[in-house]
Parts: structure tokens; sequence; C-alpha cells
């Protein structure tokens, strides 16, 4: 082998690795894209989660004041479908009331129920583990390493905090 052989062999093994560095960086850059954009997705169903409650917490507060306060208040929610763009039905409900106009909740069933019965589905996450807890008369819904939405019903208030 002379040393032309030689050089441009050492060429072609610096053209390789140099090709294979900037595909292996790409790959990198697609990656984390891709994770981004898994967490940009989770955030965004938090929020839908926290304005449906919200939106729902709304009507039934209002309904609450039209019918007068009642202890108990029956009511027909309905929900954007997320496939067709209308509005569902969800299935008639009735509320225990607080004083102040807002869904009351007495334990940790009573947040689940609640729940399922505003949101329109059990409380889940895809690929997360979720759960309800109730505590100091609130209930504490937590999307596992994401976020944690807290109703409480003295004052119809929901909050998130991420995590």
């Amino acid at each position: 082998m002379n040393r032309q052989d030689l050089l441009e062999n050492n060429r072609s093994r610096f053209s390789w690795i140099v090709t294979f560095c900037i595909v292996l960086l790409v790959v990198l850059l697609l990656l984390i894209s891709f994770v981004r954009t898994i967490e940009q997705a989770e955030q965004q169903v938090v929020e839908e989660y926290t304005q449906t409650w919200v939106n729902q917490l709304a009507q039934v507060h209002g309904l609450w004041i039209a019918r007068f306060r009642p202890e108990f208040l029956e009511v027909n929610l309905y929900q954007l479908d997320s496939l067709t763009g209308e509005q569902k039905a969800l299935e008639p409900i009735t509320l225990k009331m607080t004083k102040s106009g807002w869904p009351d909740v007495g334990n940790r069933q009573d947040c689940l129920v609640l729940w399922q019965q505003l949101v329109g589905v059990e409380l889940s996450f895809e690929g997360k583990a979720s759960d309800a807890e109730f505590l100091q008369r609130r209930c504490y819904f937590t999307f596992e390493q994401l976020a944690v939405m807290v109703y409480s019903p003295q004052q119809g208030s929901i909050t998130k905090e991420w995590l």
C-alpha cells in the first residue's frame, strides 16, 4: 500500500465518521423534538380537563342560582365531542350543593364521581398514573409527574399546579 492509497483510505474513514456523527445528531434532535411534543400534548390534555371543569362548574352554579338555590340540583350537562365537534349530552346528574352554590364532596369517592360527572370521562391519563385524594375538604386530582388539579367546594375554585 502506497502513501496515496493510505491517504485515500483515511479520508474515506473520516468521511464515514463525519457522516455518522451528522446522522446521529439529526436523530438526537428528532428524538428531543418528539419528547417535547409529547410533553406539550400532555399539558394540553390537562389544560382541556381544567377548562372543561371550569365551564361545567359555571353552568352548574348558574343553574343553582336560577333554580333558587336548592340543596340538591339536577342537571343535564353537555360536552363538545372531540371527534365530531358537536355537543353531546352527558347523563343527567343530581348534585349535592354547598350553601355557596358549588358541588359538595365529602370523601375521595365523591371526588371521583364528581370528576366523572363534570368532565364526562373517568379520571385517567394515558400512560400515567392518575388519582384523586380528599384532604382538608378539597379534591386533589393528580396526574403522575405532570400536574395536580385542586377543587375547593367552598369557593368553587379549581387550581392547577404543574409538577
